[in-house]
């Protein structure tokens, strides 16, 4: 048992780091070009990869936390790969999902007070994580009730992969270099750093979509 949850392991490592290379590449590259949506996929794939190993490695070593997390990343990408196609119209699977991260997300949110009252200062990141996913999990499902123009679908599609990437990045923080600091403020400030760094990012990136209607975040040069 031990060497599979080992393998297992391995890989949820390796899909996690295939899924951060592909988000830097597709962020960098021109929306709806072919590399773009080739790499898109691949972050996909890679992020379910990280849903499906963790489930299991949750159960024999438990850890409620990355279990919670690599379930709010996967719904991001599938939300967010769903939408990012040109002629995506939301159907059932779109409205169950939806339904099911708002689920997910008010048990993250208990979890996490649960956590923060019982000491553990991780719960702050888990409940913040949890507001975001019942937030995006709320507006996918009125979103469904109605037909937006492309330029809507695609900010929907940069928030739900961005917000796939932090929690990915959160959980490689919270694995390789909490041990590293000792102070629980310092803690604190590392689980909820790359919120707070690449959630604006996303703010700024969707008021530029709406303002030019154009996907790049930045001016082509």
């Amino acid at each position: 048992m031990d060497s599979v949850v080992d393998i297992l392991l391995v890989l949820h490592v390796l899909s996690g780091v295939v899924a951060l290379g592909a988000a830097v590449f597709a962020t960098s590259s021109r929306k709806g070009a072919l590399f773009h949506r080739r790499v898109g996929s691949v972050f996909f794939w890679a992020m379910l990869g990280v849903g499906v190993t963790a489930i299991p490695v949750t159960f024999v070593r438990p850890n409620p936390f990355l279990l919670f997390i690599a379930l709010f990343s996967f719904y991001m990408a599938f939300a967010g790969y769903r939408r990012g196609r040109k002629r995506h119209t939301d159907t059932a699977i779109d409205v169950v999902g939806a339904w099911l991260m708002v689920v997910i997300a008010l048990v993250m949110i208990g979890y996490g007070a649960f956590m923060i009252v019982s000491g553990n200062p991780l719960g702050w990141a888990l409940a913040s994580f949890g507001g975001l996913g019942a937030t995006f999990g709320v507006e996918d499902v009125l979103r469904s009730r109605r037909s937006d123009p492309h330029f809507e679908k695609v900010k929907v599609h940069v928030a739900r992969m961005l917000g796939g990437t932090i929690a990915t990045i959160t959980a490689v923080l919270v694995q390789q270099v909490t041990p590293l600091v000792d102070s629980s403020l310092g803690q604190v400030a590392l689980w909820l750093g790359p919120t707070i760094v690449l959630t604006p990012m996303i703010f700024f990136w969707n008021w530029r979509i709406t303002v030019t209607k154009k996907y790049r975040l930045l001016p082509a040069r």
